[in-house]
């Protein structure tokens, strides 16, 4: 309560004259006397009468309170460019947007137009080539079970080449032994 007493006797001397000894039993009485002055001085001085209208009228957008989109309005295409421009992101996006209207021209290109009607014929497609993937990999997986086949044929005939030779190479050392003790003995 003391703040509130505090603050219309702030008012008190605002309003009325600081010489102006007031004094009232209840707050209320108080508010009612300061009301009456304000409306005196407001009437003997127009000019402060226009202002306060003026301010009551903008009271909402100039102490932040009020409807936003009001206060949209009311500021200027200056003061909105200003506003903008104080924000640290402003030339980024306007780097961003000029990159966006130079891009343009190869957005808006035919082709795209006739993008939706071709979209029939891109799905024809994605089926044929989800086709033609799986029988590339069966394709694969056969070339491979050749290869591998290839692989083991040809190493188990190497190993037969390998047993021949040694075979032979066996049968000649024999040969030439007894070649040898043949012509030993004769």
């Amino acid at each position: 309560m003391n703040v509130l007493a505090a603050r219309i006797e702030a008012l008190e001397r605002s309003v009325c004259s600081a010489d102006a000894d007031i004094h009232t039993a209840n707050l209320a009485e108080q508010v009612a006397l300061i009301e009456r002055q304000l409306s005196k001085t407001l009437a003997d001085h127009t000019s402060l009468a226009r202002a306060l209208e003026k301010y009551e009228a903008l009271k909402d957008i100039i102490e932040g309170d009020g409807d936003m989109e009001l206060a949209r309005r009311a500021l200027g295409i200056t003061a909105k460019a200003e506003l903008i421009l104080l924000n640290d992101d402003a030339l980024k996006i306007l780097s961003d947007l000029n990159t966006i209207r130079d891009l343009q021209p190869r957005i808006s290109q035919p082709e795209y137009a006739t993008a939706a009607d071709l979209l029939p014929q891109v799905g024809e497609l994605e089926k044929q080539h989800a086709r033609q993937a799986s029988a590339f990999r069966q394709i694969v997986a056969d070339i491979s079970s050749v290869v591998d086949k290839y692989h083991a044929d040809t190493e188990a005939m190497s190993e037969m080449f390998i047993r021949w030779d040694q075979t032979l190479t066996s049968i000649e050392r024999k040969v030439t032994e007894l070649e040898a003790k043949s012509h030993s003995q004769a």
